[in-house]
Order: structure tokens, then sequence, then C-alpha cells
């Protein structure tokens, strides 16, 4: 208690709630979708909208993420549940892993229901399908609110339907970042051989040389690319290279207003560039010449599991799976 005689809470009555995050389906997604890691210092004050964190906690296996992510939670207030991948192989020798956050996330948080009854709001941080039967016994058994909060485009819209609330993780684009990106790829695709042709893989790993670091970490370029394929700002079309074989080449779309605005802008003109941000929205990919295979998109979205799932969990970064369609590299 304050010395005026408050209790420090927020004004009004200010309800205690619990907060569960589903550490790898954000992150991924985030990455994904944004091209940059999370913050939980939003997720804190989001959370902090609906009343005070009685419980706030992340689960993973935090060796598979940068070591700076646990301070950042520590300092937004969240404890970090610390749960190994389970790793086998099977008949052909291959390696499968195993999460076993999830199974631990659904018992504590019926366990705090349980034990909190006091407790009437969970926010569950997260996208994936696999939690519509947790969520239903929340809702439906415990007569408890759940509000889901994930990232856009990586949600289950069953999940969401199941809860009857959804608070999605908005995250504002940099179009300094962005206008970076584009004028990298274009110099990219410059110094290219006679015959050689861009493709979304090699673009992805090379495109490292032609960035500042401090805009855009290598790890980050994959997603940013599958990003920009999904907006637009990129296209895909069949094309032959210098071999005579038949390849699926990713180049800019030069009728995105974006990437027409960027490549005109003065170089390092910020104030320009932030007009442009203001200004500018993407557009349909469906109204421009070129095509953006969207299928894994929308596999990933009607399953709920989100873009993380392309991702496998390695101490030596992020690796994706290899795109559909560019065996000719």
């Amino acid at each position: 208690m304050n010395q005026d005689g408050s209790t420090g809470r927020p004004s009004g009555e200010a309800q205690e709630l619990a907060v569960f995050v589903d550490f790898e389906n954000i992150r991924y997604s985030t990455i994904n979708s944004f091209g940059r890691e999370p913050d939980p210092l939003v997720w804190r004050d989001k959370a902090l909208k609906y009343g005070l964190m009685s419980v706030a906690r992340a689960y993973a296996d935090f060796d598979q993420h940068p070591p700076q992510m646990r301070t950042r939670l520590d300092v937004a207030g969240f404890e970090l549940h610390h749960y190994p991948a389970k790793r086998t192989s099977d008949a052909a020798g291959r390696e499968k892993i195993a999460s076993r956050s999830d199974l631990n996330l659904v018992i504590d948080i019926i366990n705090t229901a349980l034990v909190r009854p006091d407790i009437n709001t969970f926010l569950l941080f997260t996208g994936d399908k696999d939690f519509i039967r947790l969520v239903t016994t929340l809702r439906n058994r415990l007569g408890k609110r759940v509000v889901i909060c994930g990232v856009p485009g990586s949600v289950s819209p069953d999940l969401v339907i199941a809860a009857g609330e959804e608070d999605p993780l908005e995250m504002s684009q940099s179009a300094e970042v962005d206008i970076a990106v584009i004028r990298a790829i274009d110099a990219y695709i410059r110094q290219l051989h006679e015959g050689f042709v861009p493709t979304q893989s090699h673009m992805s790993r090379t495109l490292w040389r032609f960035l500042d670091r401090t805009l855009l970490p290598s790890e980050h370029i994959e997603a940013k690319v599958m990003e920009f394929l999904r907006k637009g700002v990129l296209g895909k079309r069949q094309t032959i290279n210098g071999q005579g074989q038949e390849l699926v080449t990713t180049e800019l779309n030069r009728e995105h207003p974006l990437v027409t605005r960027a490549l005109d802008l003065p170089a390092g003109d910020l104030e320009i560039t932030h007009k442009v941000a203001e200004e500018y929205e993407y557009e349909d990919p469906e109204s421009t010449a070129f095509t953006t295979d969207r299928s894994q998109d929308v596999a990933d979205r009607s399953n709920g599991r989100g873009y993380h799932r392309r991702f496998a969990p390695t101490n030596r970064g992020l690796q994706q799976r290899m795109p559909v369609g560019e065996a000719g590299e």
C-alpha cells in the first residue's frame, strides 16, 4: 500500500489474469510475418490492459533460441519454463524432434484454473489449433474468459472461434527496412552474370552481402523474402536459364508502388522514406502481373500451426525448408 492509502493498482477494479505463451509458435510466426524478433514487453503491455498478471509464463526449449530472449522475457516479467525437446531417429536414421513444451503448458493452464479460482481471464499467446480442446475446457466447463493473442496469418480460425475473443499481435512495418531490402534485391539482381536467373533460395542465401546487418540480421533475410512474396513486392515466373534449364525466377514486382518509390528515392533520404511509410499500402498480390505461390501459406493458415512449422529448430540458427519449384538450382 502506498503512503496515500492506495494499493498501487490501476484505477477501477483491476482483475487478476493468467498469461501463457507458446514461445516457439509466437517467435517463429513473428519472424516469418514481420522479419524480426518479437518483443516480450509488447506482450506484457497487451496483457496489462486486461488486468494484473498474477501468472505469466513462457514455454519452450530455450536452448533452441537466442540467449538474449531469456533476458527480454525476464525484464517483461515472464517466468521461463524450459523443456528440452525429445530427439529420436526413425528407421531411415532421420532425426525427429518432438516438443515437450505444449503438454506441460496445457497441464499448467488447467492446474492454474483449478488452484486459482479467483483468476477468471486467461490470455493464450499462440495460434496453434492443437489447443482447441484446452480452450473449450477453460471456457465451457470452467467458465473462464479466454483471449487468443496470436500473430495475424498464423492463427487457427477455429481456435479463435472456440475462445470467442482475439487480440492479435500486430507489429508496425518499418518502411526504412523494407526500402533498404528492396534496394539490396535490386543490386543483387543487377550484379548477376548473364544467363544466371535469380531464384528465391539463392536470393535468400546471398542478399546479406548487400544489406546493412544493423537493419536486418542475416538470419531474418529469408523470412523477409517470404514476406515480400506474400505481399506482392516480389513475384515469380517460369523462365529458362543460360544452361537451358527451366526454373522459377524470383524478381521485384516493379509495378508495386513501394518498389517503384523505393528505387526512385534518393539514397539515405529518411524524411521521404517516412513519408512513403505513411502513404503506401501493400496491393493485393492477385492484382499484379506476377504470380505468388501461396499454397504453403494457405496450408499453414488452415492447420493453424503458423509459419513457424517451416523452421527446423537448431542451435546454428533458423533454417527453413527449400521452397517448392526451385529444384533446378
